[in-house]
């Protein structure tokens, strides 16, 4: 029998000790560990160029973000805040990054918050299963002003009286009163406000009389008018007389009549009250102010940037000293360069500018051309076209007065408290036959010294020159015409800042002002 034979036994027999001889031989293990450490610091050292590179781009991204933030919450800065922080990313290289921008602002604050991301795609660490990094940044900046100086312009014109119109603004003003206000709680009153009622006058009244200067003709009214050229500048100087407007009859000027109602109040109804705090005296104005007369918008503002401006503060040291205004106002009104104020303008009116009326220059103050013999009374006048005197009690003409050089003229302002233009010239010229000087006391004495042309061109002048300075003007036309419209369009700051209300809407305009004021209380 044949036995077969298996020729895979010596292969089996010889498989057992090469294996063990492998596994027992130590020779090339340093090269293996030399391997994979060198693997592992490559891919550490990597990792460090990964996080070196992801740390340079996050500072770069953080550092544009800080100054982005920075410019765009700048109150002085005019243009849409996301669009220069937009546009400061645009500049500085990065690209394909994420931003996210948030804008809070109100009249006395901006604030700025962005976001940012970027991704940077990883050489080494995507051997780990991170193929990119994001670089993160977050950045808030804020501006906010601190003290708020606030003048508040109300037209008291007669045709205020239609339509519940007065009643409407009483309201609406004295809402905004007291949200605006509400800035002041705490230990320092950060908000002044002013009011400054006008119809064809403004009373700068018997507190501002004391502190500033008014030309002295008479002291028997306290009401202002200006020149042309005083529109320009935006100062008041206290110091500097402002010119009063006569104390006269204007509205029996062509009666042959005494004296009647005065052209400007000689009480202090109506009367501006400056940089208050006190909620009840302005309450108390707003609330007893009345529908009467002519519209001088322009006068209204003219104070109401008056008060703004930093000439004026002797002024108002004054009125702190003698405990008419609250001592946490000393320094006011501030530099227009102050960071932290805000100077406000709020200007109304349902009307347009008409003609503004006094005594014309030559008939105004000083001695007139009537003369009075002080011991008898008797009456003379001077005839300029015949260089001769009319003796009004026996009708003769001489060429010296009625009691010679005891005669006194008699002062214009003392004739105009005492008669009507018609009558003063009737009494006292009329017999008398110099007919130039007749015509010229009874009509030309009582003069328009601005027209409603003169008047606009007026108030856009003082509005341009506010608006230069910094000062934001809000402008209401409460049911105005469309002349009255067109001038409160120019003078609002902004667009924006233009209301056109009727009916109770202007307690909306009013308090869509107050809230922008009021949106965030003020911080220390």
């Amino acid at each position: 029998m044949r036995r077969s034979i298996d020729h895979d036994m010596p292969r089996t027999r010889f498989k057992a000790p090469r294996l063990g001889a492998f596994c027992r031989d130590e020779n090339g293990t340093v090269t293996i560990f030399a391997l994979m450490m060198f693997i592992l610091m490559l891919a550490a050292g990597g990792i460090a160029i990964d996080v070196m590179r992801y740390d340079t781009q996050r500072s770069q991204l953080q550092y544009t973000l800080d100054r982005a933030v920075l410019a765009a919450a700048s109150l002085s800065q005019q243009e849409d805040p996301e669009a220069v922080v937009i546009d400061y990313f645009a500049t500085s290289g990065l690209e394909n990054y994420r931003l996210d921008v948030d804008v809070e602002e109100g009249l006395n604050f901006r604030r700025v918050t962005a976001s940012a991301e970027m991704d940077i795609q990883a050489y080494f660490m995507n051997m780990f299963g991170v193929n990119a990094l994001t670089s993160p940044a977050r950045g808030s900046a804020e501006e906010r002003v601190m003290d708020i100086e606030i003048s508040v312009v109300l037209d008291i014109s007669g045709s205020m009286g239609w339509n519940n119109k007065i009643r409407n603004m009483r309201n609406a003003a004295n809402e905004f009163v007291d949200t605006v206000l509400e800035l002041n709680e705490g230990e320092t009153e950060r908000v002044s406000v002013s009011i400054i009622p006008y119809n064809s006058q403004v009373n700068a009244g018997s507190t501002l009389a004391s502190v500033f200067t008014l030309s002295d003709e008479h002291d028997r009214s306290n009401c202002t008018r200006f020149d042309p050229s005083d529109y320009n500048s935006t100062g008041i100087d206290p110091d500097d007389p402002i010119e009063r407007i006569a104390h006269f009859g204007y509205r029996y000027r062509n009666s042959y009549t005494t004296f009647r109602t005065p052209h400007c109040t000689t009480s202090d109804y109506g009367a501006i009250l400056p940089w208050s705090n006190d909620a009840d005296d302005l309450h108390g104005l707003i609330n007893s102010l009345n529908a009467n007369g002519n519209t001088a918008i322009d006068l209204g503002m003219r104070w109401a940037v008056g008060l703004l401006d930093p000439m004026a503060q002797p002024a108002l040291s004054e009125l702190i000293d003698a405990g008419a205004v609250n001592e946490d106002f000393e320094g006011r009104p501030y530099s227009y360069d102050e960071d932290e104020v805000l100077k406000i303008v709020i200007l109304m009116t349902d009307g347009e500018n008409t003609s503004q009326h006094d005594i014309a220059q030559g008939f105004k103050r000083g001695p007139s051309t009537v003369f009075r013999d002080p011991e008898s009374g008797r009456t003379s006048a001077y005839l300029p076209n015949y260089d001769l005197y009319y003796w009004h009690h026996n009708g003769n003409y001489r060429n010296t007065p009625y009691g010679g050089s005891d005669a006194e003229p008699i002062p214009w302002p003392e004739l105009w408290a005492s008669y009507s233009a018609r009558m003063l010239a009737g009494e006292y010229y009329y017999y008398a036959g110099d007919w130039d000087y007749y015509y010229d006391l009874r009509y030309d004495a009582v003069e328009r010294y601005a027209g409603a042309n003169q008047a606009d061109a007026n108030l856009r002048n003082i509005c341009d020159a506010a608006n230069d300075t910094g000062i934001v003007i809000f402008t209401i036309a409460f049911e105005a015409p469309t002349r009255g419209q067109n001038v409160m369009q120019h003078c609002a700051s902004t667009p924006a800042n233009y209301y056109n209300a009727e009916g109770i809407e202007i307690s909306e305009a009013f308090a869509s002002i107050a809230a922008s004021i009021n949106q965030l209380r003020l911080i220390q």
